[in-house]
């Protein structure tokens, strides 16, 4: 790599460390400030939709006038965002979610590179070996230690955005000639929906169906990122010899498989355990589906064509938490696996039917 795509890859890795730590202690940390699971889940949701709005008019932006600038002023907010958190303020979570600077990131990255599927596959990798880190902070940390170790990893993010040399000016042109290809990815819709269930509330879920402590759960989340970040990068090697699709269709089906069975372990472990396998599987082909859309569309649409499948997500998305804190707050641990189970497999096939003849 030279020093620009080094920083790239670097500075969008370091996210991976939140991410990691975020996922088991944020829930617990609104519990912790008194609120209810519907709360939570209702925060959550709405710091999906104000992220993935904005993160949409950011890519724009950034197809439009160049994508350096608005990638460090998303980098500031979440840094401001964060230690407003770290003050006690939950509602501050909602501007924390990166406001669109992986979409401007990764089309950086594509501009300073031929081969942006082997620098997707490995900064992919070197996030979630750094998510391994984060997971295992709630050993160490309390949670509001932990919100103020991730202020100063924002704003090593944001130094590292700074040197950067971008070449892209920007197109100010509003049509989007490749919007027929960007609607075939619709099929996110779905996955963001069926994700918002559970996902963002699988600490809550364990804590609420096993009764384990933050620093119970934090090993096997480490193990989960740990196994994903190897399996990421295989991914890519997959991918080049059996096609992108025939990757993430494979290994999404018996993900789902297996998530169809995740509420009826009988323990802690094996829950775990299928919790582990599930996760490797259906997130280790990130790289390929985001490759995938950068050779689809082309340079000066590559920010808003993200930024479209993102809100397409992410809208979706946002309304989960709020549906599975509900069931959560009645007692019902199960229903929502389902609902998501269902929803991923008709996911899979429509994203079959429409990509079946891409190579």
């Amino acid at each position: 790599m030279n020093k620009d795509q080094f920083f790239l890859v670097i500075s969008s890795s370091l996210f991976g460390i939140s991410m990691g730590a975020n996922t088991i202690i944020i829930s617990l940390y609104f519990k912790s400030l008194g609120l209810s699971p519907l709360t939570i889940g209702e925060i959550l949701s709405l710091s999906v939709i104000i992220g993935s709005v904005i993160s949409l008019i950011f890519s724009f932006l950034g197809d439009m006038y160049g994508r350096k600038k608005f990638a460090i002023i998303s980098r500031s907010v979440t840094t401001v965002s964060t230690f407003l958190l770290f003050l006690g303020y939950p509602i501050a979570y909602v501007f924390s979610l990166g406001w669109g600077s992986g979409n401007l990131i990764f089309s950086m990255l594509a501009e300073k590179s031929n081969n942006v599927q082997r620098l997707l596959g490995l900064r992919q990798s070197l996030s979630i070996f750094l998510s391994v880190f984060g997971s295992l902070l709630p050993l160490l940390l309390t949670y509001k230690e932990i919100l103020l170790l991730e202020v100063f990893i924002n704003l090593m993010a944001l130094a590292l955005i700074i040197p950067v040399e971008e070449n892209y000016r920007g197109n100010r042109s509003f049509n989007l000639k490749s919007i027929g290809v960007i609607s075939k990815f619709s099929t996110e819709a779905l996955i963001g929906l069926g994700a918002g269930l559970v996902i963002p509330l699988m600490s809550l879920w364990f804590n609420l169906r096993f009764d384990v402590t933050a620093s119970e759960m934090s090993p096997i989340f480490a193990i989960a990122e740990l196994s994903l970040a190897f399996s990421s990068y295989l991914s890519i090697v997959i991918a080049e010899k059996i096609g992108e699709v025939n990757t993430i269709i494979y290994f999404h089906s018996v993900a789902i498989a297996l998530l169809f069975i995740l509420p009826f372990s009988p323990s802690f472990f094996v829950a775990s355990i299928v919790f582990v396998v599930r996760n490797v599987l259906m997130n280790m082909t990130s790289p390929v589906f985001q490759t995938m859309i950068l050779k689809l569309v082309p340079e000066n649409e590559r920010s808003r064509a993200n930024g479209i499948v993102n809100l397409m997500s992410s809208i979706p998305r946002a309304f989960g938490p709020s549906i599975g804190g509900y069931f959560f707050n009645l007692g019902n641990l199960y229903f929502p696996f389902f609902i998501t189970g269902t929803l991923y497999s008709l996911s899979t096939v429509l994203f079959f039917l429409f990509f079946r003849k891409t190579s």
